[in-house]
């Protein structure tokens, strides 16, 4: 495209280098007009307040009985009152796992939620009752053991 100016000649007359086409006949003229816009995805404020609340609404009463049960082994993890009731860090891990499991198996193993609970209580309170009868157990040999050692009787098991 040439850019078209117009100048004066020697005898003063307007000259222009701007050339026109004669056309003998009409000619059908095509107007295209194309819009572009562009939309770029960024980070939005979520509410995760709304959605926090959304999700917990919608757990099963099943799930909130895994989360006290979760709470409570953490608290005897680390509780010394808590502790001494329990007497065993395993028992207190067992509780925790006890806790995750009814809050995840309620949701891959659904409408067998009652046999859950009942399956996670037994395990837990199995291990508690083993624990704790295997160390009273162990209390009560360490007890003969030193009553032996006192007396000088190692052929008896009682007391002279």
């Amino acid at each position: 495209m040439v850019e078209t100016h117009v100048t004066a000649d020697v005898g003063g007359a307007p000259v222009t280098n701007a050339s026109a086409m004669v056309i003998s006949a009409p000619m059908a003229v095509v107007e295209h007009e194309e819009t572009r816009a562009k939309t770029e995805l960024g980070a939005a404020q979520k509410d995760t307040a709304r959605e926090l609340s959304a999700k917990l609404a919608s757990l099963k009463g099943i799930v909130w009985v895994g989360v006290a049960v979760f709470l409570f082994g953490l608290a005897t993890l680390f509780y010394p009152p808590l502790k001494l009731i329990i007497g065993s860090v395993t028992t207190s891990v067992a509780i925790t796992a006890g806790g995750v499991a009814l809050m995840i198996l309620p949701s891959l193993i659904v409408g067998n939620e009652l046999l859950i609970l009942g399956g996670v209580a037994a395990a837990v309170g199995l291990w508690f009752f083993a624990h704790r009868h295997g160390q009273l157990r162990g209390l009560v040999d360490a007890a003969k053991a030193d009553l032996k050692t006192l007396t000088g009787n190692s052929d008896k098991g009682g007391v002279a």
